[in-house]
C-alpha cells in the first residue's frame, strides 16, 4: 500500500494553512487593484514588510509581491515618484510615523494612478516609476529597474510558479525532497554566501550554509527563488528569521558561527 501524502491529513493541512504554507497548489501572478496602504492593514498583517520584499497576504494565505509609491506627488516639479520593493529606510520611517502624513499606494501593475499636486490633484496614470535607492541597496539582484520592469519580473516568476500539483510537505512546510534540493543548490554555489561572499570549505561547518526561499514560498524550489546564505545572513533576512535562528536551541549554533566566521564575512 502506498503512503498517503502528508497533507492529505485534514488536521495537519488545516494547521499548515493557518501558518501560511500552501499545501495543495501554487499560484502565479495575479493583477491586484492599486489600493492605499492604511495603518489597520499593516496591524492585521495583510501587508508584510521584509528586507527582501513587500508582500500582500490574501485570504487563501498566498503571499503576492507588490511595490509601494506615494499617492500624491508633484509630477511637473519632481517627475515620477520612486517605487519601493523592500522594507527600506523610507518605508520604515513611514510606518514608524504612525500618522501616515504621506499616503502610499500598494500595486503590482504597470500603470498606476497618481494625484498630481501640480495639477489641482488631478488623477493621472503613470508607469516606469524609478526605483528607490535604499531598495536598490537591499535587493541588488534585479539591478536599477523601473516599476514596469519589476512587474515583468513578477509575471515571469508567476509563470514559473503557476502550477497545480500534489506536493508532499513535512511538518515544517518544506517539500519532501528539500534536503536533496538544498544540498544540490549549495554545491552549485560552492558553499558560498550570495550575500556576503563567505565561502565555507570545512565539510563539518557546511551546515552553516543555508538555502533561503526568496519569496517565502517553501514549495517553490525553482532556482530563481533560491539563495545560498550563510547562517549570519540568513538570520538577517527579517525579524522572523532572526528570532528563529538566533534564539532558543539555535542560539548556540549562531554564537558558534559568529565566533568562527563573524570576522570573515564581507558586508555588501
Amino acid at each position: 500500500m502506498e503512503d498517503e501524502p502528508i497533507y492529505d491529513f485534514a488536521p495537519l493541512k488545516s494547521l499548515l494553512t493557518k501558518l501560511g504554507y500552501r499545501v495543495e497548489k501554487t499560484k502565479g501572478y495575479r493583477e491586484l487593484r492599486p489600493e492605499e496602504v492604511d495603518f489597520h492593514s499593516i496591524q492585521r498583517g495583510e501587508i508584510i514588510f521584509r528586507k527582501d520584499g513587500i508582500f500582500i497576504k490574501s485570504e487563501d494565505c498566498i503571499e503576492r509581491r507588490v511595490f509601494l509609491y506615494k499617492r500624491d506627488y508633484r509630477l511637473e516639479q519632481y517627475g515620477k515618484p520612486r517605487f519601493h520593493i523592500s522594507n527600506c529606510q523610507t518605508i520604515q520611517e513611514f510606518i514608524k510615523s504612525g500618522t501616515f502624513r504621506e499616503h502610499y499606494v500598494r500595486a503590482n501593475t504597470k500603470n498606476v494612478p497618481v494625484y498630481n499636486i501640480d495639477n489641482c490633484r488631478r488623477e493621472e496614470i503613470v508607469s516606469d516609476l524609478p526605483l528607490c535607492r535604499y531598495c536598490l541597496h537591499n535587493i541588488r539582484e534585479w539591478g536599477d529597474i523601473n516599476s514596469t520592469q519589476f512587474v515583468e519580473i513578477l509575471k515571469k516568476e508567476g509563470e514559473e510558479d503557476d502550477t497545480e500539483t500534489n506536493v508532499e510537505v513535512d511538518l515544517f512546510g518544506y517539500t519532501r525532497d528539500w534536503d536533496f534540493v538544498s544540498k544540490e543548490y549549495r554545491e552549485h554555489k560552492d558553499y558560498t554566501c550570495e550575500k556576503c561572499g563567505l565561502n565555507i570549505s570545512d565539510l563539518y561547518d557546511r551546515m552553516y550554509m543555508h538555502v533561503h526561499h526568496k519569496s517565502g514560498n517553501k514549495l517553490n524550489n525553482n532556482v530563481n527563488n533560491l539563495q545560498c546564505l550563510c547562517y549570519g545572513c540568513h538570520s538577517e533576512v527579517d525579524e522572523h528569521h532572526k528570532q528563529r535562528l538566533t534564539t532558543g536551541s539555535n542560539l548556540y549554533l549562531y554564537e558558534d558561527f559568529i565566533k568562527k566566521y563573524g570576522k570573515t564575512r564581507r558586508k555588501k
